[in-house]
């Protein structure tokens, strides 16, 4: 059975200030199996949910699909192309959700109205691009809240958030 050794060391003088140690269990009795412990995911809550913002069981199922899509860390919807993953544009969610053009603009526009998507316009060079981001509420693939997701999703988000953090995210 591995064992797991973890330090809390002084970022400015590199002293050793805590240290703990134990067993790195992968099979619990009662707890059962750690499965996929390192594997990407999507996680949410269910005290917040989506079908209390949705109530088109389609709309619903579309953003369930999408969210298959977020890239780790960010909530961004992204998909991989050439080795790698990029930013999805509105035809490759579209292509993700099998809908015809005007039927996904329609639906991403409801979802962008609600908070649920934020587009956010990216300049570089002489090249605008759009990037589309889930609120953390409904789906999140992080431990961590971003200062960037905060912004994008603010007006549902302080609901939910101390005060403390609220204040902290403003003053960066």
């Amino acid at each position: 059975m591995p064992i797991r050794k973890s330090q809390l060391i002084d970022e400015n003088t590199g002293q050793v200030m805590a240290e703990k140690s134990g067993l790195f269990e992968t099979f619990h009795p009662e707890k059962g199996y750690l499965f996929r412990n390192n594997a990407k995911y999507v996680k949410f809550y269910q005290e917040i949910r989506l079908s209390d913002v949705i109530k088109n069981k389609s709309d619903y199922a579309n953003m369930h699909l999408l969210a298959e899509h977020l890239y780790k860390n960010t909530n961004m919807i992204a998909v991989y192309r050439n080795k790698k993953y990029v930013p999805a544009s509105e035809y490759d969610m579209q292509q993700i959700v099998g809908m015809c053009e005007r039927r996904f603009k329609e639906f991403l526009d409801r979802m962008i109205n609600v908070g649920v998507i934020a587009k956010v316009i990216i300049k570089s060079k002489n090249t605008l691009t759009a990037q589309y981001y889930i609120n953390p509420l409904y789906f999140n693939t992080s431990k961590y809240l971003s200062a960037s997701l905060y912004m994008l999703f603010q007006k549902q988000l302080d609901e939910y958030l101390p005060d403390w953090v609220i204040r902290k995210f403003h003053e960066k």
